[in-house]
């Protein structure tokens, strides 16, 4: 029964509002607005949410990287063109942190190196990793074909690698390259494993000192200290530059992350006293991440705040469309009042006027703010997450809205002297 009269005033107020439509949608415009901002709040706030989770899960909340950085290069004489430069993290270094820090649980030496890798007569540049076994376990690294290396290829020096999906195709190659042999420079590696295609994100991959082409090689730490050094070459303008460093990157595995933040003071204690250049850069995921979220927290305080403003607008407009309408109806309400309607009745049919203005509102708000999803992922790079729980949710602020702000003129209206209502003209 009640649910009956609750439709049949809802449907009465829809009719009331189809008779001024162009009123009517300008009263919506700020329910629209409002509640399309809600959804891709929510939307684009999941999505940047669900990015900086993938950046540590890259990198591991566990995890601190120290990576080697050429400091500034001094002033040389014009006449010396052939120098040795030695710069970065030794092996000093690490043993200093293995024995200071308690927190440390391992850590993993890296040596990068910057080589052409061919297959057949294609050729690309990439970075060529020399890591331990444990490392592609930190790191999540994971293989769609093939096998990750062992303890046998690590110890005897075997010249395998794996590779990235990606790398096939920046080849242009479709044929099956695993089980296959690549040249590195001048020497061959056979290919044991290719990694999933998940490609590194920028941050990521700054982080991880790689390039931006995505084209990475993995090879035992042992086959690369044996094969390239920690000796590089480099020639420019006439001049060679040979270059000396011990541990391109050192990967330090803490215990948990509860001491990341503090082991990264202590190493970054330790590696003070030992090098006044400055020639290192520390990186902690946990660190970055905690900045993201507060970076995040502020920009969903913003677009909260945005939406907010829109609702309201929205809410003075329903308020003032309503007293209008009241003005406009006032005989009605009179009459309605004579024929036996109590101030209740004319509060819940006032009120209903309102929530249809907010439900239809609500409803072309999800429709923008759906648009508004795809325009900002099709249009930026910015990540959205859509859950049909962000519609139900916005519905129902809108709903609420229609209620709060339609209170007053509904009650405005019951207040009514029903004698001079039967008499305004």
């Amino acid at each position: 029964m009640w649910l009956q009269s609750g439709i049949e005033i809802f449907v009465l107020g829809v009719r009331n509002l189809l008779r001024n439509k162009l009123r009517s949608f300008l009263t919506m415009l700020g329910i629209i607005f409002g509640v399309g901002s809600v959804i891709s709040m929510m939307a684009v706030g999941a999505g940047a949410r669900e990015e900086i989770l993938a950046q540590i899960q890259e990198l591991g909340v566990n995890n601190i990287i120290v990576n080697s950085v050429k400091p500034p290069e001094e002033t040389k004489a014009s006449s010396q063109t052939n120098f040795l430069h030695t710069y970065g993290l030794t092996y000093r270094d690490s043993e200093q942190i293995e024995k200071t820090c308690p927190s440390v649980n391992k850590i993993l030496p890296v040596n990068l190196v910057k080589e052409r890798i061919w297959y057949g007569s294609k050729r690309l540049e990439a970075s060529v990793l020399g890591v331990l076994p444990e490392q592609l376990q930190v790191l999540n690294l994971k293989v769609e074909r093939g096998r990750l290396f062992t303890e046998i290829d690590s110890r005897s020096g075997q010249k395998v690698c794996i590779i990235r999906k990606g790398l096939i195709r920046d080849l242009e190659t479709v044929e099956d390259v695993l089980g296959l042999t690549l040249r590195i420079g001048p020497y061959p590696f056979r290919v044991v494993g290719i990694l999933e295609d998940n490609r590194y994100q920028s941050h990521t991959r700054k982080a991880l000192a790689l390039d931006n082409r995505g084209s990475e090689v993995y090879i035992p730490y042992r086959t690369s200290m044996k094969t390239y050094g920690i000796r590089s070459f480099v020639e420019r303008s006439g001049s060679r530059e040979y270059t000396e460093v011990e541990l391109d990157q050192i990967i330090v595995e803490t215990k948990g992350p509860d001491v990341v933040i503090d082991t990264a003071r202590m190493i970054s204690s330790i590696l003070a006293n030992f090098h006044e250049d400055r020639d290192y850069e520390i990186v902690v995921p946990l660190e970055r991440l905690q900045e993201r979220e507060k970076t995040q927290e502020v920009f969903s305080i913003v677009m909260v705040l945005i939406a907010g403003i829109s609702l309201l607008v929205g809410g003075i407009g329903i308020v003032n469309i309503m007293l209008a309408t009241i003005t406009e109806r006032t005989k009605e309400i009179g009459i309605r009042r004579a024929l036996g309607a109590t101030r209740s009745d004319i509060v819940i049919q006032f009120l209903m006027e309102t929530v249809a203005i907010s439900v239809i509102g609500g409803l072309f708000g999800c429709v923008f703010g759906f648009l508004g999803i795809f325009s900002i992922t099709h249009f930026t790079e910015w990540k959205a997450v859509v859950n049909p729980s962000y519609a139900l949710i916005s519905l129902g602020i809108s709903c609420t809205v229609g209620v709060v702000f339609g209170i007053y003129p509904a009650r405005r209206a019951a207040h009514m002297d029903p004698i001079g209502a039967l008499r305004y003209e």
